[in-house]
């Protein structure tokens, strides 16, 4: 009898190893290409669930990459991340890292060295034919449902970009601190078009890990996956920043 029960206990035992051979890991992050910045390299990633439900979707940065960044461009250095095709992450199409050597406009604000990091929901081809001459669709207002709490639309806009609405509770729009992060929405003809974490190169250089809220609007002009917060932070081992939008709810 004893001997059966062995026998019996060797037959289930080799029974669940076969099933776990076969049943892999499920894969829950996945990688955009590596693009070269600096003396070193970026890329767009997307972290899901186990039942591969979207939760986060962000990019990664070497700290190399902040070392001989370009000089001299007169409106910053725009980089392409292309995201994971294994995964489908609406309305996201593409994210750029643009470096801003000296800053931008409204001076005294954002005219410090720092990175824009576009979550854009157009396609290329449609950015592209957004031009300097655009006022009416800079201009034209979002629906007061789509509009952020405490966020203001401003005038104007970026051709292959759009307008900016801006966190009027951040330090340095209030006027309570200087710029070190902050998180703006985009908005082109009437429409959201971008999320926007913005972080100064002084910031980043600390090292200081950031988990901010996101101001949600009362509701969204397309379906997809919305973050409620933005994490920055750094994994001194693997000498990578982290910059997420997070606690990706479906809408």
């Amino acid at each position: 009898m004893k001997s059966y029960h062995f026998v019996l206990s060797l037959i289930l035992l080799a029974g669940l190893t076969a099933c776990k051979k076969d049943d892999p890991e499920i894969q829950t992050e996945f990688k955009g290409d590596q693009v070269s910045i600096g003396d070193g390299h970026a890329w767009a990633f997307v972290r899901t669930d186990e039942q591969q439900t979207p939760v986060a979707i962000g990019l990664q940065i070497e700290e190399a990459a902040l070392s001989n960044l370009p000089t001299g461009s007169p409106h910053g250095d725009e980089f392409v991340l292309t995201l994971p095709g294994e995964i489908n992450v609406p309305p996201y199409n593409h994210i750029t890292l643009d470096w801003n050597e000296h800053g931008h406009d409204p001076m005294g604000v954002y005219d410090l060295p720092h990175f824009d990091m576009h979550f854009y929901f157009m396609s290329m081809t449609a950015r592209d034919a957004i031009g300097p001459f655009d006022t009416i669709e800079f201009n034209k207002p979002l629906p007061a449902e789509y509009l952020a709490p405490m966020y203001l639309e401003t005038p104007g806009g970026v051709p292959r970009m759009g307008a900016h609405i801006i966190d009027l509770l951040s330090p340095e729009i209030a006027g309570t601190g200087t710029f070190t992060h902050t998180f703006i929405y985009g908005k082109y003809n009437g429409e959201l078009n971008f999320l926007e974490p913005m972080i100064a190169m002084s910031f980043l250089q600390s090292k200081a890990s950031v988990n901010a809220e996101i101001r949600q609007p009362q509701a969204w002009q397309r379906s997809g996956y919305y973050p409620t917060r933005y994490t920055v932070d750094f994994d001194e081992a693997a000498g990578v920043y982290t910059i997420l939008l997070t606690d990706l709810q479906e809408k």
